[in-house]
């Protein structure tokens, strides 16, 4: 399991590393704080395609409790940047809210298109947990 996990990681990040460029989400994360992976604002790295989409939803979805799937989701938006349409999608395989509201928080700053984040509402079970959500990465959101 850990070999066919590692041997995904390798193949996207060979993928993204002849990349050159991304427009990425905001450089800082709320309240001056960065809580995302480091934002790629000089170096363009196209969203993630369908086969590296297959690729990490199979290696999320192979583990059976939601701390590991944080662990390996964090990794897979880490090595890529995702569209919105494709975080649901991954986010969609937590069990919790709790768990899943880590992990977009986390995402949108290497997010491909930030300004979609608002569609992300159906993925909670609970209006609050969105909001929490929005506030962590929009400052000025309000509810």
């Amino acid at each position: 399991m850990k070999r066919y996990f590692l041997v995904c990681m390798m193949a996207m990040l060979a993928v993204v590393g002849m990349a050159q460029h991304h427009h990425g989400g905001p450089g800082k994360g709320p309240k001056g704080g960065h809580h995302g992976p480091a934002p790629r604002q000089e170096v363009y790295i196209p969203c993630a395609n369908a086969d590296q989409m297959g690729m990490a939803l199979r290696a999320i979805e192979s583990q059976s409790f939601d701390d590991k799937k944080l662990e390996i989701a964090k990794l897979c938006v880490a090595l890529a940047p995702f569209e919105v349409r494709d975080l649901a999608r991954m986010a969609a395989v937590f069990s919790f809210d709790d768990k899943r509201k880590e992990f977009l928080i986390y995402a949108y700053y290497t997010c491909c298109d930030p300004e979609n984040y608002y569609m992300l509402k159906e993925s909670f079970s609970f209006r609050s947990n969105f909001d929490e959500m929005m506030e962590a990465t929009h400052p000025g959101y309000q509810r």
